[in-house]
């Protein structure tokens, strides 16, 4: 049977856009087709799924961000489903020539209410760290920097991936949505639009449609296809000679429990939230550390810019030990003898462009993709552009009432202001 709308990826992007089509098309027949056993049990759940409403640069992702956050919000505090949302903040410390590159964006955010702006003296009464390494060999051979001012986002922390993804794939079942999990796609299929049965078709002269994918369990039709499969995006594009100008790369996250006071007292600070834990802190090395109050842990991560494009997922705890640990003990050297106790990898799907979605229709092929990093929190206005692409329409309304156009977005003759907070 030919569906109206195949959506290829159960992530955040793609459980979105289904989402937002059935919303608008009740009746319509969505498939939604994974190569997992579930929803979200890609990138998704291996993200550390941190949001910022509005700690962004580019005025597009400030836009996207905050109405996809303020949905989240809307469907714990006001639906009453819990998406385990914690407002714990982010904390970006920056050294003085980090922040004055930022510096005009940060003060206009400041204004809006949307941070604070902290001074080295303010945050050495709320963190116990190391801020000035000056004559330090040591860090110097590190290319550690010092820490001048922090700009801590109030609307941001970070929620429960899995409830999240839940919460979409339960909705779109009661709307009438299907499922098709531990489904590995192998193509998309190009047909003409006007069959002339003739050799070799389609021709170049020809216009064409994308009327399908094959898959490991056969040939499934669509109307409409959906490409939002993240890290593997790429792969289907290629053989089609479509640019989505994104690839992945792996990123690993390693999980360490406290095992001293001062390990503890890291973890659980009392000075910036009501949940008492640190904020979700950016180190000017680029490092993160998000204390998890839910199962009372840190988590370590660093984006390495070195790493090769490819979708390699398996985490190698030696990259903790050679790349994350000898930077963050400089800063917080309570975390001596800090060891790894998990670590996991997924992949940040990389429009090093301009570090904005890209989302795009091709035909009757609507593609969903180069999140770098920020797709949980982005999630619902990229499905509902998408959806709105889907139906042709010009623009897409997002939550709140604010309007964007579907080609914001595109490839083609692109110009968006780059983001240049990118963790």
């Amino acid at each position: 049977m030919e569906a109206d709308l195949l959506v290829v990826g159960a992530g955040i992007f793609g459980l979105a856009t289904a989402y937002h089509y059935l919303r608008e098309n009740p009746g319509k027949s969505v498939l939604i087709v994974d190569r997992m056993g579930d929803v979200g049990q890609g990138a998704t759940a291996k993200s550390a799924a941190a949001f910022r409403a509005n700690l962004f640069t580019s005025q597009t992702n400030r836009l996207l961000a905050g109405s996809s956050v303020d949905f989240f919000l809307h469907v714990q505090e006001k639906e009453g489903h819990d998406l385990g949302i914690m407002k714990v903040g982010y904390l970006v410390l920056r050294s003085r020539e980090q922040f004055e590159r930022v510096s005009e964006v940060a003060k206009m955010l400041e204004k809006m209410g949307a941070v604070r702006i902290y001074r080295r003296e303010e945050l050495m009464e709320k963190l116990k760290m190391n801020y000035d390494f000056s004559g330090d060999e040591e860090a110097e051979l590190l290319n550690i920097m010092n820490v001048d001012y922090g700009i801590f986002g109030f609307k941001c922390g970070y929620m429960d991936a899995d409830k999240l993804a839940y919460y979409y794939r339960d909705r779109i079942r009661e709307m009438g949505g299907d499922f098709q999990f531990n489904t590995k796609v192998e193509r998309v299929i190009v047909e003409p639009e006007v069959k002339l049965g003739i050799p070799r078709e389609p021709r170049a002269w020809q216009k064409v449609k994308f009327s399908g994918i094959e898959t490991n369990k056969g040939i499934l039709k669509a109307k409409n296809l959906v490409l939002a499969a993240g890290g593997w995006s790429h792969l289907l594009l290629d053989p089609l000679g479509i640019d989505c100008i994104s690839k992945p790369k792996k990123r690993q996250i390693f999980t360490v429990r406290p095992r001293t006071e001062e390990q503890r007292a890291l973890l659980y600070n009392p000075n910036f939230n009501e949940e008492g834990v640190l904020p979700f802190t950016i180190l000017p090395t680029e490092h993160y550390i998000r204390a998890d109050k839910r199962d009372g842990t840190l988590w370590f991560a660093l984006s390495d810019e070195m790493r090769p494009y490819s979708t390699d997922d398996e985490p190698e705890e030696s990259f903790y030990y050679d790349n994350i640990y000898p930077i963050v003990v400089k800063y917080f050297p309570q975390l001596e003898g800090a060891r790894v106790d998990n670590m996991w990898a997924g992949l940040y799907m990389i429009n090093s462009v301009d570090h904005n979605p890209v989302v795009f229709r091709r035909a009757n092929m609507v593609v969903a993709t180069g999140d770098s990093g920020s797709g949980i929190m982005k999630g619902d206005a990229i499905g509902r552009i998408s959806a709105a692409l889907v139906q042709g329409k010009k623009e897409a309304e997002l939550f709140g009432g604010e309007k964007i156009p579907t080609d914001r977005l595109e490839v083609v003759g692109r110009s968006l202001e780059p983001e240049n907070f990118v963790f």
